[in-house]
């Protein structure tokens, strides 16, 4: 009865062509995994309508938590309560001005690195293979092969969910760090405005071919996985300790450790949330008793959506 009343509620407030209510949707659907229960999904397609939203949603008291592209993220098998509110990636196309370029954040990474490649802006050609969404990028401040987003940024237009509007950002007013950001949970990214380096055409091409080559050689990319499982200790490589233990190829039902790279866990038997967990923590607990180093997650994993509101 409250789904009926809150769906009611949003047509007439938000409109149906801003927001698509999607009720039990399985989020295995939605994660690079191909894991997680059920959850009441809205697809935002005008992310203006957030403030109306968010203020329907906390009028109901329907805790609420935002999903960028499902590619770093591990989800409850039993599913979730309250809402994952979804961009979709269709709303707003990027703005080039000179070395500038505004980058919506429900645009596909790989995909705005190439259309800034096409106009001869480079310095994100490491991020190329990076799976998910502009904003979930900026949200960890996504790195690889020397690159991380967080660099390029100049400004951030963001929707604040304390106080339930948006706002634009300066460098000032924001912190990129390894793997970390000082966003707050229920802020949700909308676009970024990118400064980058002018290079010709061809020699990106060139550096996302090495890229390409190096991810495909070292990463189980055909495999499901949510990335790096861990993030890299100061002064160790995660999945060189991991290695080192001997544990690629380590099961429990569902997942294993990659033999391609240890610091991915793949879901190559119709793996469990539960089953890639007690993988993670018996990883975890190796590491510690043979290292004295303590790894913390990469992945973002999702229990009850309920306790973080």
């Amino acid at each position: 009865m409250r789904s009926n009343a809150l769906k009611e509620e949003m047509a007439g407030r938000v409109g149906a062509a801003a927001a698509l209510w999607l009720p039990g949707e399985l989020m295995a659907r939605h994660t690079s995994l191909g894991i997680g229960g059920p959850a009441d999904v809205i697809e935002i397609r005008d992310a203006f309508c957030l403030p109306e939203l968010v203020a329907i949603l906390r009028e109901y008291g329907i805790p609420w938590r935002i999903m960028g592209g499902g590619t770093n993220l591990l989800v409850a098998d039993e599913g979730l309560e309250g809402v994952v509110l979804h961009l979709a990636r269709t709303w707003k196309a990027l703005e080039f001005q000179s070395n500038r370029v505004e980058v919506p954040a429900s645009q596909n990474l790989g995909t705005a690195v190439m259309e800034c490649a096409k106009r001869n802006l480079g310095g994100m050609e490491g991020l190329i293979g990076v799976p998910g969404s502009v904003g979930g990028a900026l949200r960890m401040n996504a790195g690889a092969y020397g690159t991380q987003i967080g660099d390029a940024v100049r400004s951030l237009t963001v929707f604040r969910g304390a106080v339930g509007r948006v706002e634009t950002l300066q460098t000032s007013e924001m912190r990129f760090e390894y793997r970390h950001t000082s966003f707050a949970p229920d802020d949700i990214m909308l676009s970024a405005l990118l400064e980058l380096p002018e290079r010709p055409y061809t020699d990106i091409l060139e550096r996302v071919k090495q890229c390409n080559q190096r991810r495909r050689a070292s990463q189980p990319v055909n495999e499901k996985s949510a990335g790096c499982i861990f993030k890299n200790p100061p002064g160790y490589s995660a999945g060189k300790l991991i290695d080192e233990l001997g544990l690629k190829g380590t099961r429990v039902g569902g997942a294993v450790v990659s033999e391609r790279h240890a610091n991915f866990v793949v879901n190559r038997f119709q793996a469990s949330a539960s089953d890639i967990l007690k993988l993670i923590e018996l990883i975890r607990e190796r590491v510690l008793r043979a290292c004295g180093v303590e790894l913390e997650e990469e992945v973002i994993i999702w229990r009850d959506i309920a306790k973080l509101q």
